[in-house]
Formats: structure tokens, sequence, C-alpha cells
């Protein structure tokens, strides 16, 4: 099954990586790739464009962001193919152990059998 996590961080509680959690995610990385779980990843950064599109009752609204007042970020995501849930919640895990505080939204992707 394909999954896309995606990450969000409590700005509130949000540090920079120190060099050994980026070495330690670097070999995590290494490892969910050369096992096949890991497709593509990327992550957000400060000057990237942010906004969404929403709508209602044929109206479409933009609205940019982030904003000060937000609670949380989104940091990255991570596209990955696991063999069920269980490898899902195990991998999740382990990147949590890594990063600390954060949520990890976890969706199954892939092409709808409809089109």
């Amino acid at each position: 099954m394909k999954i896309l996590s995606v990450t969000a961080i409590d700005m509130a509680s949000a540090v920079p990586p120190t060099q050994e959690q980026m070495q330690r995610m670097g070999v995590f990385m290494e490892e969910c790739k050369s096992r096949g779980i890991l497709l593509d990843t990327g992550g957000r950064y400060p000057q990237m464009q942010e906004f969404t599109v929403q709508r209602k009752d044929g109206t479409t609204t933009v609205t940019d962001g982030p904003f000060t007042e937000s609670k949380e970020f989104v940091g990255g995501y991570a596209l990955m193919e696991v063999k069920d849930r269980d490898e899902a919640i195990e991998i999740t895990n382990r990147f949590l152990d890594l990063i600390g505080n954060a949520t990890c939204r976890i969706l199954e992707v892939g092409a709808s059998p409809e089109f």
C-alpha cells in the first residue's frame, strides 16, 4: 500500500535539528530507501510559498499563509510503500523517535479504480 505521511510540527516547541539528529535521520532514510519503503521525501523551507485554495458554492477563495497565529506548520512529507497499516505505524514511530514532538498524518494514496 502506498502512503503519504505529512508531518506537522508545533511552532511553540520547534527547534532546529542537531548535527547528530541529521546524521541519524540520514541513516534512517537510506535504510528505508534500500528496503524500497521510502519513495520520495521533501521538506518545507521558510521562503516556500504556502496558500490555500478553497471552493464553496461555486466561489474560489485563495488565502495566503502561514500566519503568525498558527500553532503548527507542515515540516515535510514522505511518500512510502508499506505492506500494511502496522508497518506504516512502525516506520512512523521510528521517524518520530528521531525528530521528537510532531504529528504525522498518514493517508493511503494511489490510483482510484474508478479512473
